[in-house]
C-alpha cells in the first residue's frame, strides 16, 4: 500500500505507513491524532440507518451531521432536532408568504405626472338614434323580406328598433315574421348617418350591434366584432391592432359631433364595445349640447404580460377566454355573461347577441320574459363574481359632464349637436411588475440560506439522495451480499 495513505475518508491506522507518510523521522504519535476526515459518525445496524447517515455526513445542509456524530448527549440530540425543525418550518412558512405575494400583489399602480410626454387616444364615439327605424324604409324593406305591411307590422318593428330592457315587458305580440330574421330587417330599417362625420376619414365606421340597438361606431377598433356581417359570415378572425392610434396632440383640442336627428352618444376606450349601463348623452334636435370631456387613463408596462391573469388581476386585448367574442374586453364579457342569465332564464337569445348554433332567438313573448327578469341582469351595476369579466390591462376613461345648452333658432336644420372641451388628465396610472419570479427564488433562496445554510446544489443533494442514488445504494448493498456469501462458502 505504498503511496496509499488513505482508505475512503478514513486514514491508515498502521503506524508505521502513516509515519512513513505524514511524520517521516518522528518516534512518537499523539494520543489524540484524528484517524478521519471531517466529523465521526455513528455506525447504525439496518441499511436504511446507514444510508440516512451517508446523506447527513456528507450533505450540504448545515446541522444534519451533528445528528449522526457519536457519543452525543441526549440534550444535545433533542437541541439540534428543535433548531433544525424550527428553521425548516420558518423557511415554509416565508415560502408560503412570498409564493402568496407573487400570486397576489405582484404587480403596483404607480403614477406619471409627466404630462409633457402625455399621448392620449381619441375616444371611439357611438351614435345610437332614439328612433332607429326610418318610416319611409317600411314600404321597402318589407317587400324585400316578404312581409305583409299591416299597422300590427309596423308597430312591432318601430317599436323593436328602439326596446329597451324597461320596456321588454309591452313587447307587442307579433309572430308573423322569424325572430332570427328580425335583426337583418332592423338593419336594413336603421336611420342614415353619413359617414367620416368626424373628418377623420376613420377605417374603422361601422354599424355595429349592441344592446341599445343598432348604432354607428367610429374610431373603434373591436366595433367590427358586433356587426351583422361578421356574425352572419360566421367570422372569428382577428383584427390586427394599429401601432398608433388616433392621438390628441395639445391643449384646447374639442370634439364636434352632429348627427341629424335625436341620439344616444357614448364615448369609451377605442378597444372598447359599450353595454347597456355605459353611460349616455340624450342630444335633441336644434339644440347645442356643450359638454367637458375628462379623461383618465391606465397603462400596464410589458414586463407584467409575463404574470398569469390570476397574479396581475387584468386581461390584455389578445387574451380571450370568451365564447362568443374572438378577443377580450371587459364589455363583452359582462355582455356574454349577462346573455347566458336570459338563456337559463327564458330558455333563448336575444335578437341583438351573437347567434349560436342550437340556442333559438327570442320571439316575441319570451321578449317579455327578459323584461320580467331585468333586476337579475346586473344593468347598472358591477357584474356578479360568477362572470369572472376582469378589468383591461390597458384602459381609457372617458366621462362627459354638461355645462350648458342653446337652441337653434331661424334655421331650417334639425341637427343635434355635441360640443365637447377636452380635458387632459394631470397623471397617468401605471401598472408595472413588483415582485417577479426572479424575486420569489430569490427570496426564498435567501430564507435558505438563512435558516439552513441551504443553495441550489442542497436541494439537488436531496433530490438526487431521493431518487437515483438509492438505486445505486441498493444495487451497491446486493454486490456486498452476494461477495460475502461466495466467501462464507469458499472458507466451508
Amino acid at each position: 500500500m505504498d503511496g496509499n495513505y488513505f482508505y475512503k475518508n478514513e486514514i491508515l491506522a498502521d503506524f508505521q505507513t502513516r509515519s512513513k507518510a505524514t511524520l517521516k523521522d518522528k518516534k512518537s504519535v499523539v494520543s489524540d491524532l484524528p484517524k478521519q476526515i471531517g466529523m465521526p459518525t455513528i455506525n447504525p445496524k439496518s441499511n436504511a440507518g446507514k444510508y440516512f447517515v451517508e446523506f447527513a455526513s456528507s450533505s450540504t445542509l448545515h446541522g444534519l451531521n451533528h445528528l449522526v456524530t457519536p457519543n452525543r448527549h441526549p440534550l444535545e440530540i433533542f437541541l439540534a432536532v428543535l433548531f433544525i425543525f424550527g428553521a425548516l418550518v420558518c423557511l415554509i412558512l416565508l415560502s408560503f408568504l412570498f409564493w402568496d405575494r407573487y400570486q397576489n400583489n405582484a404587480t403596483v399602480i404607480v403614477v406619471d405626472n409627466n404630462q409633457e410626454q402625455f399621448k392620449i387616444a381619441k375616444p371611439a364615439v357611438f351614435i345610437c338614434p332614439v328612433e332607429n327605424v326610418a318610416r319611409k324604409k317600411l314600404p321597402n324593406v318589407f317587400k324585400k323580406y316578404n312581409i305583409e305591411h299591416t299597422p300590427e307590422a309596423e308597430e312591432f318593428f318601430t317599436f323593436l328598433g328602439s326596446v329597451t330592457y324597461e320596456n321588454m315587458t309591452e313587447a307587442p305580440l307579433y309572430d308573423k315574421v322569424p325572430a332570427d330574421k328580425w335583426l337583418e330587417i332592423l338593419h336594413d330599417l336603421r336611420q342614415n348617418i353619413p359617414g367620416n362625420m368626424l373628418k377623420e376619414n376613420d377605417p374603422y365606421e361601422s354599424w355595429t350591434v349592441t344592446e341599445r340597438g343598432i348604432c354607428f361606431a367610429t374610431r373603434s377598433i373591436v366595433a367590427v366584432y358586433a356587426t351583422l356581417d361578421y356574425w352572419k359570415k360566421n367570422n372569428w378572425t382577428t383584427i390586427p391592432v394599429p401601432d398608433k392610434l388616433p392621438q390628441y396632440n395639445g391643449d384646447g383640442i374639442q370634439e364636434n359631433i352632429a348627427v341629424e336627428t335625436a341620439a344616444l352618444i357614448s364615448v369609451c376606450d377605442s378597444s372598447e364595445l359599450i353595454v347597456y349601463g355605459t353611460p349616455t348623452k340624450l342630444v335633441k334636435q336644434r339644440i347645442m349640447h356643450q359638454g367637458i370631456m375628462s379623461i383618465s387613463e391606465i397603462k400596464t408596462t410589458p414586463n407584467v404580460k409575463e404574470l398569469r391573469i390570476q397574479q396581475r388581476k387584468c386581461k390584455f386585448l389578445n387574451d380571450g377566454g370568451l365564447e362568443t367574442w374572438p378577443v377580450y374586453t371587459r364589455n363583452m364579457c359582462i355582455t356574454e355573461c349577462r346573455m347566458k342569465v336570459i338563456q337559463d332564464r327564458c330558455n333563448c337569445r336575444p335578437h341583438f347577441a351573437r347567434p349560436i348554433n342550437g340556442i333559438n332567438t327570442c320571439n316575441a313573448e319570451q321578449l317579455r320574459c327578459i323584461g320580467r327578469i331585468i333586476k337579475h341582469l346586473f344593468l347598472y351595476e358591477y357584474p356578479p363574481s360568477f362572470c369572472n369579466c376582469v378589468p383591461k390591462c390597458n384602459v381609457v376613461s372617458y366621462q362627459i359632464r354638461d355645462t350648458e345648452s342653446a337652441e337653434f333658432f331661424d334655421t331650417p336644420l334639425s341637427l343635434s349637436v355635441v360640443n365637447l372641451i377636452v380635458e387632459f388628465p394631470q397623471v397617468i396610472y401605471h401598472r408595472t411588475l413588483l415582485y417577479g419570479f426572479t424575486d420569489f427564488l430569490t427570496s426564498v433562496g435567501g430564507a435558505a440560506g438563512l435558516f439552513l445554510g441551504a443553495s441550489v446544489l442542497s436541494f439537488v443533494e436531496i433530490f438526487y439522495y431521493g431518487s437515483l442514488h438509492v438505486c445505486f445504494y441498493i444495487k451497491r448493498n446486493k454486490r456486498k451480499q452476494k461477495k460475502s456469501v461466495t466467501i462464507d462458502r469458499s472458507k466451508m
